[in-house]
């Protein structure tokens, strides 16, 4: 671990260092900060030095934003399913995003870069070891700041063996978690390797990657590895199991609403979609309709060991 100390505020801070998905990350903390509790999921990627150029810096401290965000247009507000409330702004020049947790004694604020490079957040001191609130905002800044290296942070749960990986699609509650779940129980050798926001990269080596992550939904694997991406499936609920095959177009709009990108920056957006596309040429893509049974999960092994034939 790194200390610098700052002129302006004379306050040791802690300079760390987080490679995730092969992408170097800047975070400052208050010296006060326990990074163990704080941010316990990124133990595995902390890195002495960084090994590459920043992707992005993130500057913690619990100083009150000056900026007058009435003035800012407001993006998006809603009360997440665990209570807290949130909100994305946007000035001329910066995103903010406010969180106010279930406690709404204060509101956590980041302000970020349009290309969200540099980030800002002014967090409260007594919830920053007790809450996920810090990591959640460094997913944020993550996912929209890996856009710019031909990465993109999904919503899906990925098993892995041998080096190589399936991701599997789908809104909250389908069974993502579940159908992995049955990957391992009754296929030889597979383990989970995120179960919730995984990323998926596009290598110099031709070749279409997944990354574990600090973020894992609920279920606690963060495991700091790449393998190589097999296929991405789509599941949905049904009452018999059946897996079909997605191209072109379609393929795209399946994938598409699992993406993590700002819907109101083009730049972003279109960032998403161009990775997208180049996983379209590499990486077959299905629609899985499956009931949550042991069928389902070896049906899908089947089909896409005979898909990958083509590709």
């Amino acid at each position: 671990m790194k200390q610098e100390t700052t002129n302006n505020q004379n306050e040791d801070k802690q300079l760390l260092y987080y490679r995730v998905a092969d992408l170097d990350v800047q975070v400052t903390l208050p010296q006060s900060v326990d990074i163990a509790q704080a941010l316990p999921s990124f133990t595995p990627f902390f890195l002495p030095e960084p090994q590459d150029s920043l992707m992005h810096t993130v500057t913690v401290c619990f100083d009150s934003l000056r900026d007058e965000l009435s003035a800012s247009k407001l993006l998006s507000e809603e009360s997440l399913v665990w209570g807290d409330h949130f909100q994305f702004r946007e000035s001329e020049d910066y995103y903010y995003t406010i969180l106010r947790t279930s406690n709404r004694q204060q509101a956590w604020k980041m302000r970020s870069s349009k290309d969200f490079f540099h980030n800002e957040v002014y967090a409260v001191e007594n919830e920053i070891q007790s809450t996920t609130v810090l990591s959640w905002l460094l997913m944020v800044t993550f996912a929209q700041s890996a856009l710019r290296h031909h990465t993109l942070l999904i919503h899906a749960s990925v098993v892995e063996k041998d080096g190589k990986g399936v991701a599997f699609l789908g809104k909250s509650g389908t069974g993502k978690s579940t159908h992995s779940r049955l990957w391992l129980t009754y296929l030889s050798g597979y383990q989970l390797l995120n179960d919730d926001n995984p990323a998926i990269r596009l290598g110099d080596d031709n070749q279409v990657w997944v990354y574990g992550t600090p973020w894992s939904g609920k279920t606690p694997c963060y495991r700091n590895m790449g393998v190589a991406l097999q296929a991405v499936i789509r599941l949905s609920q049904a009452k018999e199991n059946k897996l079909e095959w997605k191209r072109g177009k379609e393929a795209l709009i399946t994938l598409l609403p699992s993406g993590s990108a700002l819907r109101w920056n083009s730049g972003l957006f279109g960032a998403m979609t161009s990775i997208l596309q180049g996983m379209l040429t590499k990486v077959p893509v299905g629609s899985l309709q499956c009931l949550p049974n042991a069928e389902a999960a070896l049906l899908c092994h089947a089909e896409i060991v005979q898909e990958r034939t083509k590709f």
